[in-house]
């Protein structure tokens, strides 16, 4: 068997999500990818953050939450930096600021030889942010071990050209038509993402993982599944749908597949 684990967010069961403490986690952890999200500050700096707000997982420097609805591009990059982005997961993780991505592809680059995938919240950047998005990728010097996740087929065609030696990642509707062109086009660049059926992805509504839907999906490209957090959810991901890249919130350890 021959897969690769993904750390969702790093390792965000046990650290605090999309910081460098929770990327270096998952290196040490050995995984294979790293999910990453990105957001902007409101002088355009491309941070690592998955909400749009910063309330959830941010503080301020105090430890006190923030009362109003507080949007990250609200914020200059030195207010961002301000805030406390580590101790709503624990007192051990005071004073864990947010990353930005340049900071996080050059920690993952030089301290590992890990992936990073991120994610496809960039189709909603305005044309001067996802330029900056892309310059970022394009000027880290890890071009080649940075991927994209798409959820249109307009916005992977486009990276598979601008980034020529990047991974590509569908976790759009894969109807026949997007299917076909993947299949004549970037077959051997892109992982197509199916969710688990469990707790974890009940509120997506795309079509669950099954035997028969895995096995039709590797004539078209690798198939990533998520998001798993059980050994047994492991077993099935693997044994029955094949599964090529596994994502997990860091439940499940590179090692668990001596459990399988």
């Amino acid at each position: 068997m021959s897969f690769r684990f993904q750390a969702h967010r790093g390792d965000s069961a046990f650290y605090p999500e999309n910081t460098l403490v929770s990327y270096r986690a998952a290196i040490s952890e050995k995984y294979h990818v790293i999910e990453l999200d990105n957001k902007f500050s409101r002088d355009n700096v491309c941070i690592c953050l998955h909400d749009g707000t910063v309330n959830r997982t941010c503080r301020r420097p105090d430890g006190s939450a923030l009362e109003e609805k507080t949007p990250a591009d609200s914020l200059t990059f030195a207010e961002l930096r301000e805030l406390d982005a580590g101790v709503f997961k624990g007192e051990q993780f005071a004073g864990t600021k947010i990353p930005t991505l340049a900071e996080a592809i050059d920690v993952i680059g030089r301290e590992s030889d890990l992936s990073v995938k991120l994610d496809n919240v960039f189709q909603s950047f305005n044309e001067e942010r996802f330029e900056i998005f892309c310059s970022v990728v394009k000027d880290s010097g890890f071009e080649s071990r940075v991927g994209f996740t798409a959820k249109t087929l307009p916005y992977l065609v486009y990276l598979a050209e601008r980034f020529p030696s990047s991974e590509m990642h569908y976790d759009g509707s894969l109807t026949r038509e997007a299917l076909s062109f993947i299949e004549n086009n970037i077959k051997d660049r892109t992982t197509l993402w199916i969710p688990f059926d469990n707790k974890a992805t009940a509120w997506c509504k795309e079509r669950k993982a099954s035997r028969e839907f895995c096995a039709d999906l590797h004539r078209y490209g690798q198939v990533g599944i998520w998001l798993l957090s059980e050994t047994d959810e492991l077993r099935t991901a693997v044994r029955e749908f094949g599964a090529d890249i596994i994502e997990t919130n860091g439940t499940l350890k590179p090692d668990a597949l001596s459990l399988i």
